[in-house]
Order: C-alpha cells, then sequence, then structure tokens
C-alpha cells in the first residue's frame, strides 16, 4: 500500500511516479473505504488526481497512454465522491467538496472532468460510471427529472458494456430516485438490483469495484428498506434499515450512515415510537456535530428531530432543532431536503401552542413549497405543503382556500399514487376536516373511510401488539382518524 493510502496526508503533487504507481494508490484508497475515515480516502484519491494532471498527456502522443490516464482519472473520481459525500455542498447551484488541507472543490467541476474524461475513452462503462456520477449530483443540485434521465442512461450504458457493478450501483440509486415518481416502477427497479446483487459479481472490470462493493449492498438494503416504509409495511422496513446500518460505520461513511438513520428516525416517528427515535436522531446529531458545520445530512437529522416533537406534542423543544437544521440546509441546499424542512418549519409556526405561532408566514412558507416542487419535481413536499396549506388557511378563516387547497391535494395524490414517507391518511383526514366545517358531511364520510382503511392497513403490518398500539394511540393523526372513525359508528 501506497503511503498516499496508508500513512498520513499525501504529499506535493506529483508524488505518485507513474500510471502504475497512480493505479496502486487508487485501489488502495477504495480498500480503506468504510474501514477509515472518509477524510483519508478523499485526501488520497486527490493525490492521485494531482499525480494524473503532473503526469500530463503522454509526450510521445501514445493514445493508449492518454486513455489509460482517462480510465484512472473517472475511476479516482469515483472512489472520491463516494468517500466525499458528507462535505457536498450546493452554493449558488455549485457543490462543493473541502477537506484540509486541499481548497475547496466544486462537485459539478469534479462530475464534468469525469464525463470528459469518459467520453474521451469511448468507453460505454466509464460513461456509465461519470453518467452515475452525474444523476447522484443532479438529485443534490438540480431536479429530479434530471437526475432520473442521468441515472436511466447510466444503467442502460453498464448493461451495454457489461459492467455488473456499475449497473448495480446505478440501478440501486435509480430506483431509490424513482419511487419518488412512480412507487411502483421504483419498487421494481430495486427489486432488478436486489435480484443483480445475489448473483454478486464475480469478476470486475476493475479491481476498486470490489473493494466498493460492499457499501453499495448496504445503501441498496437500506433503500429497499425505505421503500417498504413508503408502502406502510412498517416490519419490513425497519428490518431492512437496521440491517443497513449494521453494515454501515458513523465514522468510516458518515454521510450514508446518517442518511440511512435519519430513514429509520422518520419510522420510529410514524410509527409513534418517539423515544426510540429521540435516542436515535440525537445520536446521530452528536456524532457529526464535530465533523461538519455546514452538512446536508445534519441539517436533515436536525430538522427531523424538530419534526419528531412536533409529533410528539412539544412544540418548544421543536424549535431549536428545527431552526439549526433549517440554518444548516440553507448553507448546504439539496433540492429535495430543503422544501421538507420548510414544511416542517411551517407546521412549528402553525402549532397553537407555540409561543411565536404565525400561521400567516406558515402558509406562505407552504406557497413557497409548492412552487419550488414544481420546479423540482419533488411531489411528496408539494402534497404535503398544499394539504398543511388548506389547514392553515381554515385557521385563518378562510374556507374558499382550504377546500381548494385540499382538492388539490388529493388530485395531486391521485395522479401521483402513493408518494414516499408521505402519510396519505393524513391528506384523506385533512379533506374530511374541511368538508365536514365546510358543512359538507354527505361529501366528507368517504374521505375519512379512505383514511381509515389506509391506517389500518400500516398497522397489520406491524406484528406486535404494543408497538401497533403505539401507533394508533401516540400518533396525532392516527388518534384523530379513529377518534373521528368512532363518532362515526366505526370498529377498530
Amino acid at each position: 500500500m501506497t503511503a498516499a493510502a496508508s500513512g498520513p496526508p499525501p504529499g506535493p503533487v506529483g508524488h505518485h511516479r507513474d500510471l502504475q504507481d497512480c493505479e496502486r494508490a487508487l485501489v488502495a484508497a477504495a480498500a480503506r473505504y468504510g474501514r477509515e475515515p472518509g477524510e483519508e480516502v478523499v485526501r488520497a484519491c486527490i493525490a492521485v488526481l494531482e499525480s494524473l494532471d503532473t503526469l500530463g498527456p503522454a509526450s510521445h502522443g501514445d493514445a493508449g497512454i492518454d486513455t489509460a490516464a482517462d480510465s484512472l482519472r473517472v475511476r479516482t473520481l469515483r472512489v472520491l465522491l463516494c468517500a466525499s459525500e458528507l462535505w457536498w455542498r450546493d452554493g449558488d447551484g455549485e457543490g462543493t467538496i473541502g477537506v484540509e488541507p486541499w481548497p475547496t472543490v466544486p462537485v459539478h467541476t469534479l462530475v464534468a472532468q469525469a464525463e470528459a474524461a469518459a467520453a474521451r475513452t469511448a468507453d460505454p462503462a466509464l460513461r456509465a460510471a461519470a453518467r452515475h456520477m452525474a444523476g447522484q449530483h443532479l438529485v443534490v443540485t438540480h431536479s429530479l427529472d434530471a437526475a432520473l434521465t442521468a441515472l436511466t442512461a447510466a444503467v442502460e450504458l453498464a448493461r451495454e458494456a457489461g459492467d455488473a457493478f456499475t449497473e448495480l450501483e446505478a440501478l440501486t440509486d435509480l430506483g431509490h430516485c424513482t419511487v419518488g415518481r412512480d412507487m411502483k416502477l421504483g419498487v421494481g427497479m430495486l427489486e432488478r438490483a436486489e435480484t443483480l446483487a445475489s448473483r454478486s459479481p464475480g469478476s470486475f472490470r476493475h479491481p476498486e469495484q470490489a473493494e466498493l462493493l460492499p457499501m453499495t449492498l448496504a445503501r441498496l438494503t437500506g433503500h429497499i428498506g425505505v421503500a417498504a416504509f413508503d408502502r406502510g409495511a412498517f416490519d419490513a422496513a425497519e428490518g431492512r434499515l437496521r440491517e443497513s446500518l449494521r453494515r454501515l460505520s458513523p465514522r468510516n461513511t458518515p454521510g450514508p450512515y446518517a442518511k440511512m438513520t435519519n430513514f429509520l428516525g422518520q419510522l420510529l416517528t410514524a410509527a409513534g415510537r418517539f423515544e426510540e427515535a429521540e435516542s436515535l436522531l440525537t445520536e446521530a446529531v452528536g456524532r457529526l456535530a464535530p465533523r461538519a458545520t455546514a452538512s446536508t445530512h445534519q441539517g436533515y437529522n436536525l430538522g427531523l428531530l424538530g419534526k419528531l416533537y412536533l409529533e410528539w406534542d412539544r412544540p418548544e423543544q421543536a424549535a431549536p432543532p428545527l431552526l439549526a437544521g433549517w440554518d444548516q440546509l440553507r448553507a448546504a441546499p439539496h433540492v429535495s431536503l430543503l422544501p421538507l424542512l420548510r414544511n416542517y418549519l411551517g407546521e412549528l409556526l402553525m402549532h397553537p401552542a407555540y409561543a411565536l405561532r404565525d400561521v400567516t408566514r406558515a402558509c406562505e412558507l407552504f406557497t413557497e413549497t409548492v412552487e419550488e416542487c414544481r420546479r423540482t419535481g419533488f411531489q411528496r413536499s408539494e402534497i404535503a405543503a398544499l394539504m398543511l396549506g388548506a389547514r392553515g388557511a381554515m385557521r385563518l378563516g378562510d374556507p374558499r382556500s382550504a377546500l381548494g387547497l385540499s382538492d388539490r391535494a388529493v388530485e395531486r395524490l391521485a395522479e401521483t399514487g402513493e408518494m414516499p414517507a408521505l402519510r396519505s391518511e393524513e391528506v384523506y383526514l385533512t379533506r374530511y376536516e374541511i368538508l365536514l366545517s365546510a358543512g359538507g358531511q354527505e361529501h366528507a364520510g368517504p374521505w375519512l373511510d379512505r383514511a381509515r382503511a389506509v391506517l389500518l392497513a400500516k398497522g397489520r403490518t406491524i406484528a406486535d401488539p404494543a408497538a401497533r398500539d403505539a401507533f394508533y394511540t401516540r400518533v396525532p393523526t392516527s388518534r384523530s382518524i379513529l377518534a373521528a372513525g368512532g363518532q362515526r359508528g366505526h370498529t377498530s
């Protein structure tokens, strides 16, 4: 193993003598991913890239050597982006990586370098790897549609090239992102990825792929768990998410670990297991606190901790982590996460027990989310904002707007089908309550029946009676649905 991969941060530019030395350093860096802190892997990869810059094009015009250097550049950038996920940024559309002692480097520049180098090689496998990197970047910085286009191309190119590892890696992300657009299609993609993983590549096009495979499999397991949660299958989802977390390392893979922690925190909160969610998220926030002053993942976990306290009916406890998470995400934005936290902030401002309650401002935030999500394509937050805006309009004494917003919420839900982590039962309950308050009793009842049916279906996926009871009795939406159903003569 080279000094760049095993010892202190690599030395000056040109540390690696030739392409063979660069290749050895790259494989050594990939072997450290998941076993040692990500910062060290990033430093080792940057040393390889700097060496490639110093070596430059072959002076004798040997196209084969130039192609080998471009191949190494794409492969090194793949490892670097995997290891640096925690530090990705999106300032004015330019994600950045900053790991001392190197200055901040824009992620979009690294992705562009990978795509340019891959194009020069004309190797479909390398082009697939570069397109996969582009898709990962676009889902953070631009829109769901742009990310889906890039990830679809990555899967097709990898399959064409017979690169099973890159196909698995890209299909894992494509399936996860597609769930946000089409649940059935996305789940099918994740099932295809799992089938591909079960045939675990017997051979790899490049040696570092074997080192990256365990983390790819851990992410796939987690994404399958998220899809199960989205479908309302609580026990299956929890099992997969916990398995994923067991394979990840909070110290060495902090980005993926923080993401899976957040998904599990969402599930525990949605299930009414507030104490468990609080312990999990508090630990996750504490682990990242010394490492990232402005992190997308830290911002999201802080925001979800605030949402947990809102569900727990503790608005004053919710405010500090929620506001801190909002500040983190504005410093390190993510186009799918900002609307989620904006909606949580609106919920805080609408809470009747919150000292700084401001329903008008909350409704403004919901309007911002709807407009933003129409541009970026993240439908879950759009539907939630329409639903929450309907509640806000009702509290402001504007039943006409409330009816219109709740109508749009159920229409959008009908168009999209089930949405990731969006409580359909809450959308239906809101429609019921608004119709009822507007005097439309004859039209309101079926919406309550829908809400109750979804709620009970989710409850049946929880095997433990005590956990099922917590879901029914501790979650405010569940209590409201069952109480309203009892008034209508339903029995559970």
